[in-house]
């Protein structure tokens, strides 16, 4: 066989010869399941739009690279604060993601694109239907035009010229940058260790040319690649077997198997698994599988030929059939309508081509058996479209999964529209969350990509930088927040937790002698600590003290007993006082209204846990602390369920919401220290904010300044009537499971999904144990499951009971 490639010259590649040059391009995929149908629609008319406007052939190729754990550690390791982190227990956590990253193995899927220079009209010396092995090939050796030694300077710098247009013109369509040499060989190498591991490459590795004259009349120099250069790149045995190849490498053996996408179903509902060919399939297995989509780009006027020889042939195959005993199959009835419809397409006003492709699958194992069984749980993937393990034509169907080739193996070629290429959507992924980060979870798709969380991103980006934690009691919102914060305090951050419940275990996970436990009660010692006019803002004193005096009292309150009290608290802080007690004493010298009113006030005030918002003249503000954790909590505090109306509240329940308020004026105070150490704020219950003004100013004013006071925001809560109204404070959301249909449309809808899609609201209304819909700083949503991939971790953090030993694992695979 000969040699598919012979050189490269930047991301120029060479096939058999100088005259079948194809330019090579990286494709950046995009996360595809969170996109709602119009937006599939629109990737689905990008990639129709380049199949129609590249007018070359094309060859796409999408590729699995191994998850690199080396690379993951290195980048942890670089977001740690040096002066900060807990580096030797930061260390026993990734090196838990370790074990986790190597056991799963898990595979990204890459995309490169090859598309041929040449067309009929460049005058390069090649056509686009021409086969390499065809006689026009032939004809071409003969005469020397495909030898190395006519590549001149002049042609070099055409075939540069032509990938510059051509660059720009697939640009248009799609997200592209040029592909490196290393991205190259890594490309051929990696083909031969499939599903097996990833390549030694060589870092110093180019492929080189020689200068041998000058020839002033063809451009000055004339080059002859040194093919050894890309020979190297296949230096490893292959064994052939009859529908299986064998690479005897270095390494070990890698058995690998090379089939074909079968005929596919006259018509396919788009979004859907049978249509989406090159992504659906493919994610759903655990192990990687290699696809190639090449192309003969067929141009209107000869494809419309084409058709019309089908519309004749269909409709002579259906008179035949007419005079048969039996009369017309329905295949034989269907045919003539089909060909017409497609004769009619392409007689439209866009002149639309076709392609002339095929579809190639490429599986590699260890052994011989795991091939085979991964071959089987391939083909179930497909169903009931047919895989095709061609007899004796492993090799060339091989050579079609490398850069720069189309399928040798043609009798396995359709005609495809550029529709019907698009709703393949190769460029689609699973891919969530940051960068670079921990690992913090990983998709539900059967490829399990990992998902990382960088607590630092939205601060260096300059993005909202709020986190929501939403959803059912149980389903893993505060277990998941308590994950981040605590990945967070090992880099280096100061974490604050508000713990209105009291039933987070951040305190325990990181050792008493590294927290500060603040638990406000009901003694004397604690009065005034929260007290709204000491605590809170200068431009929020006035509107948290009065909703903080209304809120303690029964429902409902006299409109005249609202008025007196809003102007009392104005009254005390013109005058510099800074106290709740001075309201009173203000509203005690007023009029009948204003003395009822402070009655009231009073008999809250001189009880139980409401002494914490009465401050005397000269309390104050609650310190923060040196060590790396905080939490602030109030003891036995009691909170109402979630849409429960106001005028149905307990006395404890109206104290409880009003206290919450107050400790997220006390989150204000303790963030604004130490501008320059990162900080997370934890915050649960915050749903209690929701439903009125001053609530949502004091949650507004902390995601708005949290990215100037280094400070990432984490907010807890289930979902309530009014959860909408955190949408525009938060840049990253964690979804999680919920009870009822409702609830399932309003937490969508601030995830940023399709409310109205049912499939969708059974789904989040059945996740559980930490299964949450993902939307990153990016924009980008999928499904995942959080992993704290440490025993320790979980059992410290986990609340449902029943107890741990008794009850199924969480976290486990999908």
């Amino acid at each position: 066989m000969r040699a598919p490639l012979t050189f490269a010259w930047r991301n120029v590649v060479f096939g058999s010869g100088v005259t079948d040059a194809w330019a090579l391009f990286r494709v950046h995929t995009r996360s595809y399941p969170g996109l709602s149908v119009t937006e599939k629609l629109q990737a689905l008319g990008e990639l129709a739009g380049f199949a129609t406007a590249v007018e070359r052939d094309f060859s796409l190729l999408r590729v699995t690279r191994a998850w690199s754990t080396p690379d993951y550690l290195a980048a942890a390791r670089a977001g740690r604060d040096p002066d900060h982190a807990d580096v030797e227990a930061f260390e026993e956590l990734l090196a838990s993601h370790a074990l986790v990253l190597a056991d799963d193995a898990p595979a990204r899927p890459e995309l490169f694109l090859s598309v041929r220079l040449a067309q009929a009209d460049d005058g390069m010396g090649a056509t686009v239907a021409a086969a390499r092995d065809g006689l026009a090939g032939l004809v071409d050796r003969a005469l020397g035009r495909g030898d190395a030694r006519g590549l001149s300077q002049r042609r070099l710098d055409e075939l540069l010229d032509l990938e510059t247009r051509l660059h720009a013109r697939v640009a248009d369509y799609l997200d592209i940058e040029r592909a490196a040499s290393r991205e190259f060989q890594w490309l051929v190498q990696r083909a031969f260790t499939r599903g097996v591991g990833e390549p030694w490459l060589d870092e110093f590795w180019r492929p080189q040319a020689l200068v041998l004259d000058a020839d002033e009349e063809d451009g000055g120099r004339r080059f002859r690649p040194l093919e050894a250069d890309v020979l190297r790149l296949y230096d490893t045995p292959i064994e052939q077997h009859d529908r299986a190849l064998t690479m005897r490498g270095e390494d070990g053996d890698v058995h690998q198997a090379l089939l074909t996408v079968g005929a596919l179903p006259e018509a396919t509902p788009f979004p859907g698994r049978l249509a989406e060919l090159l992504f659906a399939p493919l994610e759903a297995l655990p192990f990687g599988v290699d696809a190639c989509f090449g192309a003969r780009w067929i141009p209107n006027d000869r494809a419309l030929a084409l058709t019309r020889r089908r519309v004749v042939d269909a409709d002579h195959a259906y008179t035949e059939e007419s005079h048969g005993e039996h009369g017309p199959t329905a295949t034989a009835a269907a045919r003539p309508g089909i060909a017409r419809d497609l004769e009619e397409y392409l007689t439209s006003s866009d002149r639309p081509p076709l392609l002339r492709g095929q579809i190639g699958l490429a599986v590699g194992a260890a052994t011989s058996d795991e091939l085979e069984d991964r071959v089987q749980r391939l083909r179930r993937e497909y169903a009931p479209i047919t895989l095709h393990r061609p007899l004796g034509e492993q090799l060339r169907l091989f050579v079609a999964h490398l850069p720069a080739q189309l399928s040798p193996v043609a009798r396995y070629d359709d005609v495809f529209l550029p529709e019907q290429f698009g709703a393949m959507v190769p460029t689609a992924t699973h891919a969530v969350g940051s960068t670079a980060g921990t690992y913090v979870g990983y998709t539900l798709s059967g490829s399990r990509q990992p998902v990382l969380f960088d607590a630092t991103e939205a601060s260096r980006t300059s993005r909202p930088p709020a986190v929501l934690f939403a959803g059912t009691s149980g389903g893993g919102k505060s277990l998941a927040a308590q994950v981040v914060a605590f990945h967070a305090y090992l880099a280096g951050s100061k974490v604050i937790d508000i713990d209105p419940k009291g039933d987070h275990a951040l305190d325990r996970l990181v050792g008493e002698e590294n927290v500060e436990v603040v638990e406000f009660g009901a003694g004397a010692e604690h009065r005034g600590a929260l007290d709204p006019l000491r605590i809170a803002p200068e431009d929020l004193r006035v509107e948290l003290a009065y909703s903080f005096l209304v809120e303690l009292l029964p429902a409902p309150v006299p409109p005249q007993w609202q008025t007196e009290i809003r102007a009392a608290v104005a009254e005390e802080v013109d005058a510099g006082g800074r106290s709740c007690l001075g309201v009173v004493e203000r509203l005690d010298a007023g009029d009948d209204d204003a003395r009822a009113a402070a009655r009231a006030i009073r008999v809250h005030a001189d009880t139980g846990l409401l002494r914490l918002g009465f401050a005397g003249r000269d309390a104050a503000p609650p310190e923060v602390s040196d060590r790396p954790v905080m939490v602030v909590r109030v003891a036995n505090l009691t909170l109402p369920e979630p849409g429960t109306p106001r005028s149905e509240l307990t006395a404890e329940e109206r104290t409880g919401r009003a206290l919450l308020r107050l400790l997220g004026a006390c989150a204000l105070h303790l963030m604004h220290a130490d501008r320059g150490r990162h900080k997370v704020l934890l915050f649960d219950e915050v749903w209690t904010f929701l439903g009125d003004a001053s609530g949502l100013a004091l949650l507004g004013r902390i995601s708005r300044i949290a990215r100037s006071l280094n400070t990432l925001p984490l907010y807890a809560t289930q979902v309530g009537d009014e959860i909408g109204q955190l949408a525009a404070f938060v840049g990253c959301v964690f979804g999680f499971g919920v009870e009822t249909d409702d609830e399932a449309k309003r937490l969508l809808k601030v995830v940023g999904l399709d409310a109205t899609d049912a499939s969708r609201r059974r789904h989040l209304c059945g996740f559980r144990a930490g299964r949450c819909y993902m939307r990153d700083y990016e924009g980008r949503i999928a499904p995942m499951q959080v992993d704290p991939a440490s025993a320790a971790v979980l059992s410290t953090l986990d609340t449902t009971p029943p107890s741990r030993t008794d009850r199924a694992p969480l976290f486990t695979t999908p």
